[in-house]
């Protein structure tokens, strides 16, 4: 193998080995895809060639350490989205090494296998309150095509808990009366309950526009499927709208998300065990869903009040006037 193979390699890196050998799902070979797309760009401009002419040779560890800082101080990312970015890098490096004509990239896919995971702090799960879900909703304009796709969508993520890539795969045949079946992360498959609002929404927006029964439910509006980037400019717009009759909302970060730690927050503030709330948004264990204990301030301090405060000991001398303590007080 040459090192004018490398679009070679990412070719058959896809078609396959994460399609064919691993048999990946959709939605990871998607994230794999992103990452590539990014890197990619990034060789090119780094090395001053252009992408189709890239050779393995630049594929070396200091570019991609300069790939993984590009990420977080350019773009922005987060220390978790880099470390995605970098797990999907190392996932082609052990490919390329198990090609036996691949001897010369031996030593820099053993380095570029050796760049760490960076740790990160794990931070607090944000959600909504009822009134501030309530106010997206009514941001959205129901006399647009567009404003009526929006919630019927955001109802949907907000009443299932489910993941946007859920949401953005359904179809009529998904959706029944009383539930709509959702295909999850790692082709686990469930069954959630829908409001009747929901369900008479989805009969007025399938029948209204026509949808067959295995046409995607959210398209855009040349028909084609709806992207992540595309939900979430239209998120932004619904909040900022809803910020000025719901200031709460007022400069926070909403990703479509939110929606479904919404959800998880609603069920558990409503006394749902933990066991059915992870039944219910397909997390594979409980422990997952502890995180939204940790999330509510109003739970620990339901606790707290449960918690009667200990008397403090009486301790001699403990009223007794200090000179020195004055003094320390007078000071300026």
């Amino acid at each position: 193998m040459t090192q004018l193979d490398f679009p070679s390699l990412v070719q058959r890196f896809f078609t396959d080995y994460l399609a064919a050998q691993r048999n990946l799902s959709p939605e990871t070979r998607t994230g794999y895809r992103t990452a590539f797309r990014l890197l990619l760009r990034f060789l090119s401009q780094h090395h001053r060639c252009p992408v189709d002419r890239l050779t393995l040779a630049a594929f070396t560890p200091e570019a991609i350490l300069a790939f993984l800082d590009h990420l977080e101080r350019s773009r922005g990312n987060a220390v978790a989205t880099r470390n995605l970015r970098l797990a999907a890098i190392r996932t082609f490096a052990r490919f390329v090494l198990s090609q036996t004509a691949a001897l010369d990239f031996l030593a820099a896919g053993q380095r570029i296998l050796a760049i760490p995971q960076k740790k990160t702090s794990k931070r607090l799960l944000g959600f909504m309150s009822r009134n501030e879900v309530e106010a997206v909703f009514a941001a959205t304009d129901q006399h647009t095509w567009s404003g009526r796709r929006d919630l019927l969508l955001f109802l949907t993520l907000y009443n299932t808990g489910a993941r946007i890539s859920e949401a953005l795969q359904l179809r009529p045949t998904d959706v029944h009366d009383r539930f709509i079946q959702l295909h999850g992360k790692g082709r686990k498959e469930r069954q959630t309950p829908i409001w009747p609002r929901t369900a008479r929404l989805f009969r007025q927006w399938c029948r209204c526009n026509h949808i067959a029964a295995e046409a995607r439910i959210f398209t855009n509006r040349r028909g084609g499927p709806l992207s992540h980037d595309g939900v979430s400019y239209r998120l932004q717009l619904a909040v900022r709208k809803a910020a000025t009759q719901c200031p709460s909302l007022e400069g926070r970060r909403i990703t479509s998300h939110r929606f479904r730690n919404s959800c998880a927050m609603a069920l558990l503030q409503s006394g749902v065990a933990i066991e059915v709330i992870a039944l219910y948004l397909g997390h594979a264990s409980p422990r997952t869903t502890h995180d939204y204990i940790e999330a509510d301030l109003e739970m620990k301090a339901a606790c707290l009040r449960r918690l009667t405060e200990p008397n403090a000991p009486n301790r001699a001398g403990r009223d007794e006037p200090s000179r020195l303590l004055a003094f320390l007080e007078s000071v300026a």
